[in-house]
This record gives C-alpha cells, structure tokens and sequence, in this order.
C-alpha cells in the first residue's frame, strides 16, 4: 500500500514538472521570441543603455550634466546590473558593431533577449510564490496567466521595473518561505537558524529591488506582514526578526544618497528626487489604468475581482501587494504603462487564486473538471491569442532605418574632420525621445557629438549652440510644433528653434513609419518610437 502510495506521489511530481515545464516554454515564447519587431523602443530604454555602456567603460554609474540634464533621478543598481549581464558576453564588441541595419538591431536584440530571460525566471518565481502561499493549482494558473497575458509584454523592454522585478519576487518568496518554515525543525538545523537566513535574504533582494527603483518601497508593509502575520513568538522575537531583515532594505538604497553626500551634490540629489517625484503629466493613474483596460481587459477585470474578494476573504497579501503602490502612482500623478509591471505578477496570482475558488464551489465532480478546464482554455487560448498578434508585428522598421542613418552621418562627420584637421564637433538637436539615438553613436562607436534636447524646461534655445554644424532629428512631435505657424507664434522657444535651426537647414532623409499603421489593434498606437513621419535636417 505504501509503495502505491509513493508511486502515485512520484507519478503526480513528475506531472508537475512536466506541466510547469510547458509553462515555462510557453513564457519563452512569448517573452523572447521578435524582441526587435515589439513593442516599439522606448526612449527609457536608450536611458538605461547609456548608463549601463557607462559602466561598461569605467564611467561609473553617476551620470554627469554633459550627458543628463538631472543628475539624480534613479538609483544604481539597475545599469550595474544590466552592464554586469552584458560584460559576461562582452558586449558590445562580441558583435563586431557596424553602421549598418543588423548591426544596429543586434545591439538592441541582445538586452532585450537579457530582459526575456528575466521574464521566464519571473513566471517560475510567480508559480513558486503562489503554490507556497496557496496551493500548486493556483500555482499553475498564476504563472500560466503571466506567461501568456498580453499584459506581459511590458517585459520585454528595458526598462528598470523589468529588471527589478525577478529581485521584488525574489524577497516576497523568501518571505513565504519564512512562513511555511517557521516552527518546523528547518529553523533550527546544526545548531544554525536558517529562519534568519531566509529573513535576510528577502531584505536584501528588496533593498536591491529598490536600489532600482525607489518606489518599490511601498511593498515594505507586504512583506512586514508576511513575516509578522505567522511569527508565533514574543513581540520582543518578532521586532527581533523584523530588525534583520530591515537593515539590508534600508543600508542597500542608502547607497545612493551617501554617494551624493560623499560628492558634495547632495541638494542635487533632493532636486532630482523631487523632480522625478512631481513631474506634471496628463498621464495620471485613471488614464493609466484606461490605457491598461484596453491592453489587456481580462487580467484587469480578473485581477480586480480577485483583490475583493480577497479582502471579503480576509486576505490582506494582493491588496498590501496592490494597494500601497496604487496610492503612491495616484499621489505623483504621472504613470505610464510600464510602471504597472510590479502589479501584473499580483493581478495574476489573484486571478489564480479566484479561479480556483470558483471552481472550488462547485459540488459535482464531472461538472468541477468541466468548467476548471474551460475556464483555464478559455483565459489561456485568448491569451496566447492576442499576445501572438502583438508579438510577431514589427513595429521598429523605420525606427532601426533612422538609427543606421544618424549612425552613419555622425560617424562619417567625425571620420571627415580628423582628416581634415577642422573638427569643430557636432550636434544633435531634438525632442527627449531623440536621446535614444545617443548610446549607440556615442558609446559603441566613440563619436564625437553634442546632444540638445528641444524639451527641456530650463532651456528656451537662447543660448547658442557650442558647433557650428548641427543635425535636427524632428519626430512627428517636434515637427508638428516646429511647422504649425500657430504654434511658433506662441511659443518662444518653437519659434527660435524654427527660426534658428529648423529653416536654415536642408532636409537630408524622411522615414516614414507605414507599419505601425497595419496594427491598429489593442491599443498599439501607444507603443511609438518617433512616430510616424520623422525628418532629418541638417546645415
């Protein structure tokens, strides 16, 4: 009876394995697979290049005002980390980088490829979390919503909430882990409290998810309540627990502002805080959350359910996942899609955890198995369906076009003037999502360029440009301002850019954009790079 028994436990481990297995190819798929075609390259990820191509060549992680108009608007850890990843394949010069369209498509294929790989580990991270803190059922459905779930492609970019994301579910694991082994004899093994292990370990993957990105903070009372809710001990051993796994949440982040004390730039680093902290931007949270319903309305809606009746049910782990964090994007008032990445694996874990109930209810066996299956094909198939649609468009034709020709105009200015001794530099004029176009140029083939972001605040072009030759990137945006009379008239700076730059150049390429057009589904018009018409100007 035994050995039935065991054989029956091996045979279900064994299913287990095989299913989460096809989980985890499922979310290979869909993570990896057309990284250059979609989404469409966000100026943030030519943000978090340059930093990490930074690091890559023993600049530091600090960026200066020669390169960044705000010294201090994000922590460390997320360049270290990507420039760490990338140096382990010795990248970029593995690639042999050239000019050229593939080569320019190999240098974004890669850390998006990296940011891919972050995502599978993420689905096995999100299983391991919901099966430890519920059961392996909800297990499964949780991480087989977040492999398939047009939400998830939000991870394929570069961007810091993907990077820190694998190291926030990391902690809040650690944390369950905690719990399930508390009071058991794991704890206390060859006189060693492997307890405080796991205690400390979830504090230090928090603390480097928020050397990251400061807003993780908010999942600082999450994880308090994990581990507080099931410590059976004294207040005094609890405050204990508490106090270790602390120090490394708070030491880890202080890291960034002790470096602009140790510089002498700390009133910069209040200014870059706040400057990142109260940006004005129409993009606030209702819109936000309008913008995600279109993107993906089932695992809104699921995930919505799933937080009340998680509250109805006394379950306080989605919503201090959820709700802290909701009330911080409402508060700063600026939110844009990828900022909802820390939510998704919490709306899918909650989504599981209804389904599951759901189908709990249900009193008769063949019925049960019905609707268990149905549901979970249903969700699933419509997933696969739709993330299949975004992910094999290619939405970065023209923007890998323009790329190679601003390339190769920099670097045959720069080839040009070494041989005829008159170097007197360049600059690139644009709007912000024209420093994009700044990491590869500058820190892949070590030309020689200023950069001028037509958007900054402070900066209303009086101030003449340090070249005298110049190149003018102007994106759907930025040519709409420049060529509506109206709109010169009105605003000082269009108009002296207009007069000063714009009109005392001729154009030298247009890139028209005609295959975002095709995909006019799902909200796509959101994922733009420069839009769909850019001219390239030039004295």
């Amino acid at each position: 009876m035994a050995q039935i028994s065991g054989y029956s436990k091996k045979k279900r481990s064994t299913q287990s394995i095989f299913l989460l297995l096809i989980i985890l190819t499922l979310s290979t798929f869909i993570h990896i697979w057309n990284p250059v075609g979609f989404p469409a390259f966000h100026v943030d990820e030519g943000h978090y290049m340059r930093r990490a191509m930074q690091v890559l060549q023993n600049l530091g992680p600090q960026e200066s005002r020669i390169t960044y108009d705000y010294l201090y608007d994000h922590p460390y850890f997320g360049q270290l980390f990507l420039a760490a990843a990338l140096s382990l394949i010795n990248y970029p010069d593995s690639l042999n980088p050239s000019s050229n369209i593939h080569s320019i498509e190999m240098l974004y294929l890669v850390p998006r490829v990296l940011m891919g790989i972050l995502a599978v580990f993420d689905t096995f991270l999100v299983y391991k979390i919901a099966d430890t803190r519920y059961n392996r059922k909800v297990g499964f459905i949780s991480a087989t919503l977040f492999a398939v779930m047009p939400l998830g492609w939000m991870l394929r970019g570069i961007f810091l909430d993907s990077i820190l994301l694998p190291f926030l579910l990391l902690s809040i694991l650690f944390a369950v882990y905690y719990v399930k082994r508390s009071g058991s004899d794991y704890g206390h093994n060859n006189g060693i409290n492997k307890n405080n292990i796991l205690i400390i370990l979830s504090g230090i993957f928090l603390g480097l998810a928020i050397f990251t990105k400061v807003p993780v903070f908010t999942m600082i009372p999450l994880i308090v309540f994990i581990i507080i809710k099931k410590d059976n001990g004294s207040t005094k051993n609890r405050l204990r627990r508490l106090g270790i796994w602390l120090i490394p949440v708070i030491l880890i982040p202080m890291i960034w502002p002790a470096y602009a004390i140790s510089a002498g730039q700390f009133n910069e680093w209040i200014d870059g805080v706040m400057h990142q902290a109260v940006r004005e931007s129409i993009r606030n949270l209702r819109t936000s959350m309008l913008l995600i319903f279109e993107f993906d309305p089932i695992i809104l809606l699921l995930g919505g359910a799933g937080v009340i009746y998680s509250v109805v049910k006394k379950d306080y782990f989605i919503l201090l996942w959820v709700l802290p964090y909701l009330v911080f994007l409402y508060g700063i008032g600026w939110v844009t899609h990828f900022h909802w990445i820390i939510l998704f694996p919490a709306l899918c874990i909650v989504s599981g955890l209804l389904i599951d109930n759901l189908i709990k209810t249900i009193k008769f066996q063949k019925i049960k198995h019905l609707v268990e299956y149905g549901i979970v094909l249903t969700v699933v198939i419509s997933g696969i369906v739709s993330t299949t649609a975004l992910i094999t468009s290619n939405l970065n034709a023209s923007y890998i076009d323009l790329y190679s020709h601003i390339v190769k105009e920099l670097e045959f200015h720069n080839k040009k003037t070494d041989n005829q001794d008159n170097n007197d530099g360049i600059t690139l004029i644009g709007s912000h999502r024209t420093r994009a176009l700044v990491w590869i140029p500058k820190y892949v083939f070590n030309n020689d360029f200023v950069f001028r972001d037509t958007d900054i605040p402070n900066d209303n072009f009086t101030k003449p440009l340090q070249t005298n030759k110049f190149i003018l990137v102007a994106d759907q945006n930025l040519f709409t301002r420049l060529t509506d009379r109206d709109y010169v008239q009105k605003y000082e700076r269009e108009r002296t850019i207009a007069s000063l730059y714009y009109n005392s150049s001729g154009t030298i390429a247009t890139f028209i954009d005609r295959e975002s057009e095709r995909y006019n589904f799902m909200n796509m018009g959101e994922n733009y790079g420069f839009g769909r018409f850019i001219e390239v100007r030039a004295n």
